[in-house]
């Protein structure tokens, strides 16, 4: 596995264990519903638990998928990044026109790491 690829694994595999632990606080309503939109976008939080969790399932399915090699995991794992760009941009924005500085740091930094890696998965080919 090459080092860009494990680096997409990681990362899946940390949204993932973020959006199964969002899913579980929101399941049990020890946190409100959009809480957890940073982790998975403000349209699937709205959803509720099993939207988290049916998050949580697909990126660990690609992190395993990458794992072993399989190569509809590869285009797995660049749509669910280009997908977690989409509510990213809205986010910034907001931030931005606010002066929200942690949302400023929250927002570019997913944008960042989402950006570095699907650069990674694009430059492994």
């Amino acid at each position: 596995m090459a080092l860009g690829e494990r680096f997409v694994a990681v990362l899946l595999a940390a949204l993932a264990a973020l959006a199964a632990v969002y899913g579980i606080c929101v399941g049990t309503s020890l946190l409100p519903f959009n809480s957890g939109a940073w982790v998975v976008g403000e349209d699937v939080a709205m959803r509720g638990s099993l939207a988290y969790l049916l998050s949580a399932v697909v990126h660990a399915i690609a992190v395993f998928g990458l794992w072993r090699r399989w190569r509809w995991a590869h285009w797995l794992a660049v749509l669910l990044l280009a997908a977690g760009l989409l509510p990213a941009v809205p986010g910034i924005s907001s931030a931005v026109v606010e002066l929200r500085i942690p949302g400023i740091a929250l927002w570019g930094t997913l944008i960042i790491l989402r950006t570095a890696a699907l650069y990674a998965m694009f430059s492994e080919e």
